[in-house]
């Protein structure tokens, strides 16, 4: 049988809900992830997408970008 636990849920508020609303990683790759999220500090690819916010001979597989990515959705 299967556990269910409730767990805290993070919401925009509705009046920005709209620029952090993005379009799935999978489907962009860094470059156009980079373009989407400029000049919006608060879009949702710079979580799921954080390799864009770093220098780009990093790895998107590397630690840092896991790091800034904890960073930037505790921001």
């Amino acid at each position: 049988m299967a556990i269910i636990r409730p767990f805290k849920a993070i919401r925009p508020d509705p009046k920005v809900a709209h620029l952090v609303a993005s379009v799935p990683y999978d489907v962009v790759n860094r470059k156009e992830a980079a373009e989407l999220a400029k000049d919006n500090p608060i879009n949702f690819l710079r979580v799921t997408r954080s390799e864009i916010e770093l220098n780009e001979n990093i790895d998107a597989y590397d630690r840092s970008v896991y790091e800034k990515q904890e960073k930037i959705l505790k921001e």
